[in-house]
């Protein structure tokens, strides 16, 4: 499968002979050579990959330079940086490369700086025992299984995900496991590579305990094939196994975008979320945006993003089918707030210098965390404060529409009964209720008759209006469902966003 076009721009004077070299999706062009800086520095070039030589303009322009995409810049080696363009490039995270190893350049353009992303979870649909296993199997629900029993004292194959994740041809992919295991035992996991086309056994990786951390990265070869995931150990006690990711992988350069960074949960499953910065026009404020429910592997919202020209933070849950909202152990939970204030320093911005923003799934993440830090704005549409409630509700008025409600008050709850969706909700609550607004402007937009939680904007109004300091609250209702009036939700959401922009820090759209 080919990329998507990306345009690749050299800025020098010096001849790059890359051209040939790059792969077809690859779009090469030179400033000066009909390319001006009002083309460049347009929206169509907002995710071209920029090469810099040692004599480019922005290299004397700090101005110029901050106008270049974030993570996506490339530079010689023996460029000499001015103390003025350092910072700009640290924050755009710009690499070092060196320019006179062509082959390696063009390495790099081809698998670490590509268009797009892509990732997948296996699924607990097509988990399958060894026909041998002679264990105890405890499911809970689609969030995890535990296998327990003496599993010898040579390797043996446990179980297998007859699901065959798909990879195209010429590309680099990282396997990242979802899993714990008592003292006693030891795991590891087998991936075969198998050509579609025929079914040859291409390679066969094996990722031992002592890395499941950083996962196994390995090369899918020259033609489209298939990944199959199985499950070895040995020893006497339990093995725990969340969903199992494939992700195609950029060599160091970030995790599914360039810049991307994944942040692991150790206590639970080593299961992950992740963020992706923007440092956009370096000016205030900083908006996080909050991915909804999304069964892919991938961050949501770029296009979004990007076209409001500010500094921004993607965030994603990686966890279960879809997501988790954001909430888990206190140390995944520190590492969220600790990425939005540490980004905060980075730019030199204030600590009340961010808008947290989400739809759906993404609205709880937005309150959660927005109550804890009191940034300057919340913004969500179509909010879902209580978790555990959408799960009671799914058994009766969605029992098929979002199943992974029910696996989220497992996980965080302990149990699917009624104290298991009392502790989800309550997790929320703890801390939102604490939470001081009052220098906060809140968005919210809703549906009247949303099918997943009835009364989430219900709730968030009547908490506030229960607190002694007056909030600035801007809020809407929609007739309809949850996910009947997608169209409306967003628009009103960016236009509030974009309100906020001009009143507040007057950025004119």
């Amino acid at each position: 499968m080919a990329d998507i076009k990306q345009h690749i721009v050299y800025w020098g004077s010096d001849h790059l002979a890359i051209k040939e070299k790059l792969p077809g999706y690859a779009l090469y062009e030179r400033v000066d050579e009909g390319l001006d800086l009002a083309t460049i520095f347009s929206a169509s070039y907002r995710n071209a990959l920029f090469l810099l030589g040692q004599d480019a303009a922005v290299w004397s322009d700090a101005v110029l330079f901050s106008r270049l995409p974030a993570n996506n810049i490339l530079y010689d080696r023996r460029c000499a940086i001015a103390a003025s363009i350092q910072p700009i490039a640290d924050l755009k995270n710009a690499h070092a490369v060196d320019f006179s190893d062509i082959d390696r350049l063009a390495h790099i353009i081809h698998y670490d700086f590509f268009p797009a992303q892509w990732g997948f979870k296996l699924s607990f649909d097509r988990f399958r025992l060894a026909p041998d296993f002679t264990g105890e199997l405890i499911e809970r629900a689609q969030a995890s299984a535990t296998l327990r029993g003496d599993f010898g004292d040579e390797w043996t194959t446990l179980a297998t995900w007859t699901q065959r994740t798909w990879s195209y041809g010429d590309w680099y992919e990282t396997f990242y496991p979802e899993c714990q295991f008592s003292t006693g035992v030891d795991v590891r996991f087998v991936l075969r590579v198998v050509a579609m086309s025929s079914g040859r056994l291409i390679a066969t990786h094996t990722l031992e305990s002592s890395d499941f951390l950083t996962g196994l990265p390995f090369y899918v070869g020259s033609e489209d094939a298939d990944i199959m995931v199985s499950v070895a150990g040995k020893g006497s006690g339990e093995i725990t196994l969340g969903r199992q990711h494939v992700v195609r992988t950029r060599e160091g350069y970030g995790h599914l975008f360039a810049g991307g960074q994944r942040h692991i949960d150790p206590d639970v499953l080593a299961q992950s979320i992740a963020t992706y910065f923007d440092a956009g026009d370096l000016k205030p404020p900083l908006v996080v945006y909050f991915s909804g429910f999304n069964i892919g592997e991938s961050f949501e919202g770029l296009f979004m993003m990007q076209a409001m020209g500010v500094p921004f933070l993607l965030i994603s849950d990686s966890r279960l089918y879809g997501g988790a909202f954001y909430m888990g152990s206190a140390i995944l939970e520190n590492q969220i707030l600790e990425t939005i204030k540490d980004t905060l320093h980075r730019l030199g911005f204030g600590p009340h210098d961010v808008i947290l923003t989400g739809l759906s799934m993404g609205t709880t993440g937005a309150l959660y965390y927005g109550g804890q830090i009191a940034p300057k704005a919340i913004v969500v549409g179509k909010p879902l404060p209580d978790v555990g409630t959408v799960a009671e509700r799914g058994r009766l008025y969605r029992p098929t529409g979002f199943e992974t409600a029910a696996d989220i008050v497992m996980m965080l709850g302990g149990s699917n009964d009624e104290q298991g969706i009392a502790t989800v909700n309550e997790h929320f609550w703890r801390k939102f209720r604490k939470a001081d607004l009052s220098q906060t402007i809140l968005g919210v937009t809703y549906m009247r008759q949303d099918d997943y939680q009835p009364n989430g904007f219900d709730r968030i109004y009547h908490q506030l209006s229960t607190q002694n300091s007056p909030v600035q609250f801007l809020h809407k209702g929609w007739i309809g469902r949850h996910n009947d009036n997608t169209g409306g939700i967003v628009q009103w959401f960016v236009q509030i966003i974009r309100l906020i922009l001009k009143t507040r820090y007057s950025r004119e759209e």
